[in-house]
């Protein structure tokens, strides 16, 4: 039988949309949703956050935590802090939402 393991710690480089890093030692025994997105990214835009924010509004009285877990693996130049928060907040305001 398969032993699971622990999940590693966050490489954040910056946080949105929280007063402060979320430790994930102390969130042990809660369930966590993390989600991997680009903002550019259609599929993300019209699937992966839709979803996120579902998960969101129907689990977070129960406790669940959903993390936005942002990526870039295009456009790089674009994918600034700046760009990512105007994103999170005017267009897309995510509980959590993080670039990595």
């Amino acid at each position: 039988m398969v032993q699971p393991q622990l999940a590693p710690n966050w490489r954040i480089s910056a946080w949105l949309n929280t007063p402060e890093p979320i430790d994930l030692e102390a969130q042990r025994g809660r369930v966590v949703v993390a989600c991997a997105f680009q903002m550019l990214c259609p599929g993300c835009v019209s699937r992966a956050i839709p979803q996120m924010k579902a998960v969101h509004e129907l689990f977070a009285r129960q406790g669940v935590l959903v993390v936005g877990l942002h990526t870039v693996f295009e456009h790089h130049e674009a994918m600034t802090s700046t760009s990512l928060h105007a994103f999170g907040t005017l267009r897309h305001p995510c509980p959590r939402l993080r670039i990595t």
